[in-house]
């Protein structure tokens, strides 16, 4: 069982979805979900993230809180100590189905 994580505006807007950031699992390498190049359902914008920079410098620049599927805020500080404590996990099927990108895993197509 895992938890997933999502970036949600902190002011009102007409878009009121959430952007999903990734999924913490026991055993794994946390799970980023990336994104290659899609339209954002509002606006005319284009979304590129595809590292863990990229999420760093779009939760740090952008009006957002980040949340769990439980509705619990986490720090931005407090989110990536926990994918760092997670980069510590050694399963051999950690990059099986998705991406390493710099030793992180990424996968660019959605998942729960």
């Amino acid at each position: 069982m895992g938890t997933n994580y999502y970036a949600v505006k902190k002011k009102p807007s007409l878009y009121n979805g959430a952007l999903h950031i990734g999924k913490s699992s026991a055993g794994w390498k946390f799970l980023f979900r990336g994104y290659q190049d899609e339209e954002l359902n509002y606006g005319a914008d284009r979304l590129n993230i595809n590292s863990i920079e990229d999420w760093k410098k779009y939760l740090k620049e952008n009006n957002v809180v980040i949340l769990d599927e439980y509705d619990r805020e986490i720090s931005y500080d407090d989110f990536f100590k926990l994918v760092e404590e997670k980069q510590k996990e050694e399963n051999k099927d950690n990059f099986c189905d998705c991406c390493n990108v710099n030793g992180y895993r990424f996968t660019f197509h959605d998942f729960g």
